[in-house]
């Protein structure tokens, strides 16, 4: 594997760590939340209804949920992204077809439709736009056109 190739799987491997982290982030505010509300009664500070007392089962037991969510949440995504990784494309550089799991070679534009159904557009990007324009005034100022 090519320093390049190896720089882009790590950098996709931060990316994951990142979204680890704030799932993560998200799960404990959520429990902060709870205990919160559990130990400063907040439905009675803020919206002035009855006073409850605190009830350290219902934190507890709503604590293990929310744990047992993260990581059901965090692992699952995890998985995901690990997979993600399995299935690299190897694309042909020349023709830019990608070599499917059967060890044909489709177009990109095909293997993007079959295995991931979303909306393509077709454009040119701005560099190959400025070729394009430089190559059409290049043929439409050559002699060989006012001969046709």
């Amino acid at each position: 594997m090519h320093k390049d190739e190896e720089r882009k799987i790590a950098a996709r491997r931060d990316a994951f760590a990142r979204i680890a982290i704030w799932q993560t982030l998200v799960f404990v505010l959520l429990i902060c939340f709870v205990w919160a509300n559990e130990l400063f009664d907040l439905p009675a500070l803020m919206f002035g209804a009855a006073a409850t007392s605190f009830n350290l089962y219902l934190a507890s037991v709503l604590t293990a949920a929310i744990i047992v969510a993260a990581v059901i949440a965090v692992g699952h995504t995890y998985e995901q992204q690990r997979g993600l990784l399995r299935r690299l494309l190897q694309t042909c550089m020349y023709c830019h077809r990608v070599k499917t799991r059967e060890g044909t070679w489709e177009h990109v534009e095909e293997y993007f439709i079959k295995h991931y159904p979303v909306p393509m557009e077709r454009g040119a990007c701005p560099a190959c736009s400025d070729m394009l324009v430089s190559v059409t005034e290049k043929a439409s100022n050559s002699p060989a056109k006012a001969l046709l």
